[in-house]
């Protein structure tokens, strides 16, 4: 097998197993040998997100070596491309481009001159026989030769890794020109203090902080990034080379009150905000699924209603309390799992907490700051509660530690390193139709209540 670009088969398998190498590195779980079924699910869904591309997961199995065939399996261009632009480059051709390429170190042969035979006679000399002369210089001439050896092998690792380093001319910069803004939002971004990616065999991706991420062409010191923010709420931007984060830029996109907004994970237009008079303040507790189609949502679909109040607020997000009575989404079409969704913006970071039926928990996610789980790859049953008929979630944080109440049971405590000094906002989320009942939120230390409260 000979790959477009002339790469023998050794070479197509070598930049194939790198790039699942990244691929696994970007989905966040390394490990794939330790991978399951539900593992290669979760990647398929997410391939398909963020390329377009549909690769099931049997053929990721293929891939990644989890299916053994008889021969080994070489996916078509497609597929390729897929990988490749999930792991933050264009397609295959800029991957293998920008690989470092398998040198090969040509073989070395240290020749150790023969040695003269030395005849000993033992009856000649009481004195113990100590080693000739002749055959300690080759002995050190052997010694010499590893030594130049390991000195070369030294020197390439040495000069691979500086080649791999982020070409960088000073502090690493992602700025966010208009950082603030109304909803929904296109975003300008700058890039400063890098020399130019085009010859880095590690790519250079920004990640908005929505879900979405657009890598990096070479010249970047001067280029400019566009973003279109679709939803209200506080966002953080990374620049990452690899798997390095190096800088970090927050959008915040401030509402006035509470507002509705849907949207659709595989529809085009994706987000429909929904113009509710009085909601939750004035009286309006919900959004039916009238409402929602009259808004353009095709309810027969998956599709999820968030409730959106973002404000600078004197609340601290590391000494609050927010109990909220709510009841999620009945079954209906498109709807199975019935979660309700809670996040608090903070200055730095968020917390967040997912609620899902108890079936459903492989999809539950939760944040508290620096501390992450997910139902895909940690044990989170404590996040299982069917409020179809309703319940009362609290959030407790105290100094940074956190509890959580769902029915005024304790089910989960932990803490995180990392403060989020004060609240911006909050955002409540169902799956389908949900209301909300109540709503209160409140600084431990001071009392402050949010202005929004109900």
């Amino acid at each position: 097998m000979v790959a477009e670009n002339g790469q023998d088969k050794a070479a197509c398998y070598h930049q194939l197993d790198r790039c699942c190498l990244l691929v696994s590195e970007v989905f966040g779980n390394p490990n794939w040998e330790d991978w399951t079924n539900s593992d290669f699910v979760r990647l398929s869904h997410t391939l398909f997100r963020q390329t377009g591309v549909q690769i099931s997961p049997n053929t990721l199995k293929r891939i990644f070596g989890k299916i053994r065939t008889g021969s080994r399996y070489y996916p078509q261009k497609a597929t390729r491309d897929a990988l490749a632009k999930y792991s933050g480059y264009t397609d295959w051709e800029h991957f293998v481009e920008a690989s470092p390429q398998a040198e090969s170190i040509p073989d070395q042969t240290i020749e150790v001159p023969d040695q003269p035979i030395v005849a000993v006679s033992v009856a000649v000399s009481p004195h113990p026989i100590g080693p000739s002369p002749q055959k300690r210089s080759g002995t050190w001439r052997w010694l010499a030769g590893l030594a130049v050896i390991a000195l070369f092998i030294g020197g390439m690792a040495t000069y691979r890794h500086f080649l791999t380093k982020p070409a960088t001319t000073g502090a690493v910069q992602l700025i966010c020109k208009n950082p603030i803004g109304e909803n929904p939002h296109s975003a300008n971004f700058q890039i400063r203090g890098l020399a130019g990616v085009a010859d880095d065999p590690v790519p250079y991706v920004i990640e908005f902080g929505d879900g979405r991420r657009k890598p990096i062409e070479a010249e970047v010191s001067t280029a400019l990034y566009n973003h279109y923010y679709e939803k209200p709420g506080r966002y953080f931007a990374v620049l990452k080379q690899g798997t390095l984060r190096l800088d970090t830029a927050t959008i915040y996109l401030p509402t006035k009150g509470w507002v509705a907004t849907a949207h659709m994970p595989h529809d085009t237009t994706r987000v429909y905000p929904i113009d509710v008079p009085g909601l939750f303040v004035g009286g309006r507790r919900s959004v039916g699924p009238l409402a929602a189609a009259r808004a353009g949502v095709d309810t027969n679909r998956t599709f999820f209603i968030g409730f959106t109040n973002t404000q600078v607020t004197d609340i601290d997000a590391d000494n609050f309390e927010l109990t909220t009575q709510v009841v999620t989404s009945p079954d209906r079409a498109g709807v199975r799992c019935s979660q309700v969704g809670v996040t608090i913006y903070g200055e730095s970071s968020q917390h967040t907490v997912d609620i899902i039926k108890p079936g459903c928990v492989y999809w539950a996610e939760m944040q508290f700051s620096d501390q992450h789980k997910s139902g895909s790859r940690d044990d989170v049953r404590f996040l299982g509660a069917d409020l179809r008929r309703g319940g009362t979630l609290t959030l407790r944080v105290v100094d940074q530690r956190v509890q959580l109440f769902i029915n005024g049971r304790r089910v989960h405590e932990t803490s995180y390193k990392m403060p989020l000094k004060r609240i911006y906002g909050v955002t409540v989320e169902f799956a389908g139709v949900g209301a909300v009942n109540s709503f209160s939120l409140k600084d431990l230390k001071t009392g402050k209540p949010f202005d929004g409260n109900f």
